[in-house]
């Protein structure tokens, strides 16, 4: 089953009938784009007749592969990992393509060559979840000052439940390209009342479709509140406003279960069956905080500033989150108006899906409609219910074996929230508007900033991933954007060094820099990247023949040239987002989560504390100086 998937605690069967597209594997223009679908089909059938994420051709992957790797390496070593990738492309190498593609000619799941492999990394992944799978989107501040934090949570924790009928009812519209093409809606299935179950080993994903409450958490308790009533009716924002004061005003819980949810997977796999094992009421509380249509966890503490809240967003309170699930964060704000963030569950979602929901919701609630795209409808409209609906404070029996992990799943994530620093760039000297009179993309200029700003620092290139949507292909999902480029490692020095060798002047060494990287970006969106190609390769090798490694995977740089000591990732894609942060990937790497404005652009610095990464405040003087530095030659080439 994909990403075993079940539903009230049944396994989803795969559908691998193709009744609508049997014989289409590409969309067309005379592809009519369907008004509905059948929500239970979404995730298995392919309603826009996308094309399957294409393999790319080896030598091309080997090609991408070596030009990320030349910066990372000596003139030497470079030499010996090209033999290496010629011996593979002339010997081992299209054996394991073959079989590759022969696991890829079928039908059903997994739908793609690298589905499995990626489902089977996240679901398989034991490390706790904080920081280092669970990235967030900060939602822009009301217009209207005067709206707590609990008000705001309650007309986005309402908006989510309509949105979720939406998916529920099949009428969520496609997104769509500039072409107007459908991209992939199958991820859209799992984002709703859904549970990241924890089993020894392996996690699950549990789907509850017919839940009609959310699940509230606050000050280490936890509540189940009807949103939607029997009769289908939608509870009014001012009743879960009051539901909500009613559950901030409870007293701290004296034993938690919360902190157990951001522990180790298998510590709280564990737990989990332990405390289900002990009591039927454990069960039944359990079950209710699992069918949530989402997570609304409330904050106490308001953060001083920008750094500070995408530290709080990022890691904590242990007792205010619950990390199997889509998580609101609401923050109390004494200047007035309540501060929200999204913190996202990534094992089966991506950025574009949860920009697409925040920014329906922001739109029905701020009245701001015409800022949906064209193919998109409002919000549906449910009647309303009087008064309040039903709440329940869910209760546990604590087992003495679990109440034991409570204390140490506390200290184990405030050691770890305390381990992680956070800077905040807010650069507002331009942007867009700007970067584009130097004739370079927006996108690539922030990318050479941190690449040139970390050589400055650490004196070396550094691998870096950038994040980019594949979803034009039935059930794509990300590709790595290799942004390090002879390219951009030659401007890099001319910048930080005033290496003149190139022959050429900096704006044209930036100019070359970002072109590469354009069209790195584009190869890797249209499924023409070389980390997923290479990834599956090395598993098929590793998996067959063991004993028997091509030298290209064996040499240190394979490994290293994915240690993303820069772990990049642009979601500029909705006026409703005005922070995106995650953790950084390596030890001594930083997370650069950015958005691109006209005339801005903001950057959630992140990295580990007393590692060799220098520390985010480092990074972020670092990247400001480097653009105004850009800015500097741009003009002085303006100016001759």
């Amino acid at each position: 089953t994909a990403l075993g998937c079940v539903r009230n605690g049944k396994p989803l069967k795969i559908n691998t009938n193709m009744e609508l597209f049997t014989n289409m594997r590409c969309y067309s223009t005379q592809v009519t784009v369907p008004t509905k679908y059948n929500f239970e089909k979404l995730y298995t059938e392919n309603y826009y007749g996308l094309r399957r994420l294409p393999v790319p051709p080896l030598s091309d992957t080997l090609a991408r592969y070596l030009q990320s790797v030349q910066p990372l390496v000596s003139p030497e070593d470079f030499k010996v990992i090209q033999a290496d990738a010629a011996d593979f492309e002339a010997g081992q190498g299209p054996f394991l393509n073959a079989k590759l593609l022969a696991e890829d000619s079928h039908e059903g799941y997994p739908y793609s060559y690298i589905q499995k492999h990626w489902d089977d990394m996240y679901m398989g992944l034991r490390c706790p979840h904080p920081i280092n799978i669970s990235p967030f989107f900060k939602i822009v501040d009301d217009p209207d000052p005067s709206k707590t934090h609990l008000r705001r949570a309650a007309e986005f924790a309402r908006g989510f439940a309509l949105w979720s009928r939406k998916v529920l009812n099949g009428t969520l519209e496609p997104d769509v390209d500039p072409k107007g093409t459908p991209q992939c809606s199958t991820s859209f299935k799992l984002m709703i009342s859904s549970n990241k179950t924890p089993y020894k080993g392996r996690d699950v994903i549990e789907q509850h479709p017919e839940s009609r409450s959310i699940t509230v958490v606050s000050k280490g308790n936890l509540f189940s509140v009807e949103v939607i009533s029997e009769d289908g009716k939608i509870i009014s924002v001012d009743a879960l406003e009051t539901r909500l004061k009613e559950i901030e005003a409870e007293l701290p819980a004296d034993v938690s279960i919360c902190a157990l949810s951001g522990e180790d997977r298998d510590v709280w796999a564990s737990a989990r069956a332990s405390l289900l094992a002990s009591s039927p009421q454990n069960s039944k509380s359990m079950s209710a905080v699992d069918a949530g249509i989402i997570c609304v966890c409330l904050d106490d503490v308001e953060p001083a500033d920008m750094s500070a809240l995408g530290q709080s967003i990022l890691t904590g309170p242990a007792r205010s989150r619950w990390y199997d699930k889509q998580q609101l964060l609401a923050f109390p704000s004494k200047s007035g108006g309540g501060k929200l963030a999204m913190l996202f569950e990534h094992s089966y979602s991506d950025g574009l899906g949860w920009a697409r929901f925040i920014h329906e919701i922001m739109c029905n609630t701020l009245g701001q409609q015409k800022k949906l795209p064209a193919n998109v409808s409002q919000l549906p409209l449910l009647p309303e219910a009087s008064g309040l609906l039903s709440m329940q404070k869910l209760h546990f029996d604590i087992p003495s074996d679990v109440r034991a992990l409570i204390p140490q799943a506390e200290e184990h994530y405030d050691a770890a929230a305390k381990g992680v620093e956070t800077q905040v760039l807010e650069f507002k000297h331009f942007g867009k508007s700007e970067f584009k009179t130097w004739k370079v993309s927006p996108d690539a200029a922030v990318q050479m900033a941190y690449q040139v700003a970390f050589y400055e620092i650490h004196g070396h290139m550094a691998p870096v991933y950038e994040s980019c949507a594949t979803r034009r292909f039935f059930h794509g999902r990300t590709e790595t954007i290799r942004s390090l480029t002879p390219e951009s490692a030659a401007l890099a020095k001319a910048v930080v060094e005033g290496d003149t060798s190139s022959g050429m002047s900096k704006l044209e060494l930036l100019r070359a820099a970002a072109a590469t990287h354009s069209t790195v970006s584009r190869d890797a969106a249209a499924g023409m990247g070389s980390d997923r190609h290479l990834m599956v390769l090395n598993y098929i090798a590793n998996r067959d023949d063991p004993d028997n490694l091509p030298a290209l995977f064996k040499n240190p740089a394979f490994a290293a040239s994915k240690n993303w000591l820069l772990s990049t990732s642009n979601a500029t894609s909705t006026p409703f987002i005005d922070l995106f942060g995650f953790g950084p990937v390596a030890s001594n790497g930083y997370g650069c989560g950015y958005l691109i404005g006209n005339d801005s652009v903001t950057v959630n610095i992140t990295s580990f504390k007393n590692t060799a990464s220098i520390g985010s405040k480092t990074l972020h003087d670092a990247i400001e100086a480097i653009l105004l530095e850009f800015k500097s030659i741009a003009d002085a080439e303006k100016s001759e």
